[in-house]
C-alpha cells in the first residue's frame, strides 16, 4: 500500500502532469459551464415543447454552424497565430478592424443568399415547410456568431484564455438559457428559444467587441498589413476548421433530409448525453497541447512519451467511469427530457462507446497538430467526413436515429485509429492506452 500511495504522489507531482492538470482547471470551469447550461437549454425546448420542436432547432443549428463556419473564413484562427507576436498587437490593431468590417461584409452576404434560397432549403431539401421560422431566426444569428469568433480568437492570441473560453463555451448558453427563461415568463411560444438563441448572440457579439476594444485600447483601420491578403491566407484554415464542424453536425443535416422533427429532437438529447464521456478528454486537451508541443520541439522524447502515456491513462479511467454511468442509468438521464426520449436507448450506447474507443486511442489528433503534422491530420479528417457523409446518406434512409449513430461511431472511430496508427509509425509515438506499459512516471 505505502509503495502504491508514493507512486501515485509521485506520479501526481511530476511537472509535466501537474502542468495538465492545472491548466486544464480553466477550461473545465468553463467548458463544464457551456456543457451545463447546454443542457439546460435544451432541457426547456424538450420539456416544454417536445421533441419536434428540439428537432427543428436542432436543425436550425445544424445551417446555422455550417454558414457561421464559412463566413467566418478562418480567420479567427489565423488571427490566433498572427497577434501572438506582442508586436503586431501593439502595432497593427488595424488590421483587426478592417479584416472585422470585411468579415461581417461576407457573413450579411451569406445570410442575405440563405434568405433569398429559404424556400430551396426548407421545402425541398428538408420538406420540412414547419421549419421556415425557425430556419429564419437561425440564419439571422450568423453574423454575430462571425464575430463572436473573431473576438474570441484575437483575445486567444492576447493569452485572454478565460475571456476566449467564456465566448467559445459558455456565454451563448448561458445567455440563451436565461432569455429562455424570461420569454417563456412572459408569453409561451414555440419560437422562443431560437429567438432567445439570436438575442444571446447578438449580445455576445456587443460584449466582445467592447472587450477588445479596450485591449486595443483604440479603433483604427490604418496599418501596413493588407487586409485582403490576410483574409486570402486565412484560406487553408478555413479547411481544416470547415472539415471539425462538419463532421460535428452533419449527421443532424442528414436526419433533417429523411426523418422526422421528433426524430431529429431525440437524436439531439443522446448526443448531449452522451457528450458528457468526451469531457475528460477535451479538458486534458486543453493542457495537454503546449506541453506536448515544447516537449517535442526540445528534443525531450523521454518526458514527451512520459506524458502522453500519463494523458492516455487518466482520459481513459475518467471515460470509463463516465461512461459505465451513462449507460447504467441511461433511461434516467433520457427521461429527464421527457418521456419520449427514452427511445434514444441505443443511439447514447452507441454513441457512449465511441467515446470510449476515442479514450482508447488517446489525443493522437490534437498531438499531430501540436507536432507539425497539419497536413496528415487533415487528410485524415478529410477521409473521415466523406466517409461519414456517406454512411450517414446510406444508413438513415433505413435506420434513422441509429443509422445516424452507427454511421458517426464508424467514421469517428476510424479517425481515431488513423491518427493513432500515423503517429505509432511516424514517430514510435504511442497515444493508444497499453496497460502492460510501466512508464508512466
Amino acid at each position: 500500500m505505502k509503495r502504491l500511495q508514493a507512486h501515485i504522489k509521485q506520479t501526481i507531482h511530476n511537472p509535466n502532469h501537474k502542468d495538465i492538470l492545472s491548466k486544464s482547471f480553466g477550461f473545465i470551469i468553463f467548458r463544464g459551464l457551456g456543457i451545463i447550461f447546454g443542457y439546460a437549454f435544451t432541457y426547456l425546448v424538450a420539456s416544454r415543447y417536445g421533441a419536434s420542436m428540439n428537432g427543428l432547432i436542432t436543425l436550425g443549428f445544424a445551417v446555422f454552424m455550417f454558414a457561421s463556419t464559412v463566413s467566418t473564413f478562418g480567420v479567427d484562427v489565423h488571427l490566433v497565430k498572427y497577434y501572438s507576436n506582442p508586436l503586431k498587437w501593439k502595432n497593427e490593431p488595424g488590421l483587426f478592424y478592417k479584416v472585422y468590417l470585411k468579415t461581417f461584409s461576407l457573413s450579411l452576404l451569406i445570410t442575405l443568399i440563405l434568405y433569398l434560397f429559404r424556400d430551396l432549403i426548407v421545402v425541398q431539401l428538408f420538406n420540412k415547410p414547419q421549419f421556415i421560422d425557425v430556419y429564419l431566426w437561425a440564419i439571422i444569428a450568423i453574423p454575430g456568431w462571425t464575430m463572436i469568433k473573431l473576438s474570441a480568437g484575437v483575445l486567444r492570441a492576447k493569452g485572454l484564455n478565460n475571456w476566449f473560453s467564456f465566448f467559445n463555451n459558455t456565454g451563448k448558453f448561458c445567455f440563451a438559457f436565461f432569455l429562455l427563461l424570461v420569454f417563456d415568463f412572459i408569453l409561451i411560444s414555440p419560437l422562443n428559444a431560437i429567438k432567445a438563441h439570436f438575442y444571446a448572440i447578438t449580445f455576445l457579439s456587443i460584449i466582445g467587441f467592447i472587450v477588445v476594444y479596450k485591449n486595443f485600447k483604440k479603433i483604427t483601420i490604418t496599418g501596413e498589413e493588407n487586409s485582403w491578403k490576410f483574409m486570402t491566407d486565412s484560406f487553408p484554415m478555413l479547411i481544416s476548421t470547415s472539415i471539425i464542424v462538419f463532421l460535428n453536425w452533419i449527421d443532424s443535416f442528414v436526419l433533417g433530409i429523411y426523418v422526422s422533427d421528433s426524430e431529429i429532437g431525440v437524436y439531439n438529447v443522446a448526443i448531449k448525453i452522451a457528450l458528457g464521456a468526451s469531457f475528460a478528454m477535451e479538458a486534458i486537451n486543453s493542457g495537454l497541447a503546449p506541453r506536448v508541443a515544447r516537449l517535442y520541439y526540445e528534443k525531450k522524447r523521454v518526458e514527451l512519451d512520459k506524458l502522453v502515456r500519463f494523458s492516455t491513462i487518466l482520459n481513459f479511467i475518467i471515460t470509463v467511469i463516465i461512461t459505465l454511468i451513462l449507460i447504467i442509468f441511461n433511461q434516467f438521464f433520457l427521461g429527464l427530457f421527457g418521456e419520449e426520449f427514452k427511445s434514444g436507448y441505443w443511439v447514447l450506447m452507441i454513441l457512449c462507446l465511441m467515446h470510449l474507443l476515442n479514450s482508447f486511442f488517446g489525443s493522437a489528433a490534437i498531438i499531430m497538430q501540436m507536432i507539425g503534422y497539419h497536413k496528415q491530420y487533415q487528410y485524415n479528417a478529410i477521409l473521415t467526413l466523406i466517409l461519414n457523409l456517406v454512411l450517414n446518406f446510406i444508413l438513415i434512409p433505413t435506420y434513422g436515429n441509429i443509422g445516424a449513430a452507427v454511421g458517426t461511431s464508424v467514421s469517428l472511430t476510424i479517425w481515431f485509429v488513423l491518427n493513432a496508427i500515423f503517429l505509432k509509425r511516424k514517430e514510435n509515438l504511442v497515444t493508444y492506452f497499453n496497460p502492460f506499459s510501466k512508464n508512466i512516471r
